[in-house]
């Protein structure tokens, strides 16, 4: 099973976006696998879209969140936990990624697929989408 964060899925579906072609090839390489996000991705892709840089449906986005293996809705405890790693690492995180650490620890994800290079400070996570 993988994570998606935001920079990934964002960059599958703008086109100009600088990592398009590169989230192309790696979600080939992802077809067949278990994929999990959490509402925080959610919030982040649909604030980054808009007319001119999105071109498509914007009820297919939000199915193809909701159709993910797991979609994950953060509890209250999941938020203080969030809020714990995100002293621990001193803000040099930031507190939506501490939400996806959360989500990531909940389900024993080790994996990413993210262009996010904050997630390589993060000791046992393999981020897939390094350049």
């Amino acid at each position: 099973m993988i994570f998606l964060d935001a920079s990934y899925i964002s960059s599958l579906i703008i086109k100009n976006d600088p990592f398009y072609h590169i989230s192309e090839k790696i979600e080939h390489y992802l077809n067949k696998e278990a994929k999990i996000t959490n509402i925080t991705v959610l919030v982040e892709v649909l604030n980054s879209v808009n007319s001119y840089n999105f071109h498509g449906n914007i009820n297919d986005l939000i199915k193809y969140f909701f159709d993910m293996d797991i979609f994950d809705f953060l509890t209250k405890d999941d938020y203080k936990e969030a809020c714990v790693l995100f002293r621990y690492y001193g803000g040099s995180i930031n507190f939506a990624d501490c939400t996806i650490l959360q989500s990531m620890q909940n389900h024993e994800i080790t994996r990413i697929a993210s262009f996010d290079k904050d997630f390589d400070k993060i000791k046992g996570i393999q981020r897939i989408g390094k350049i």
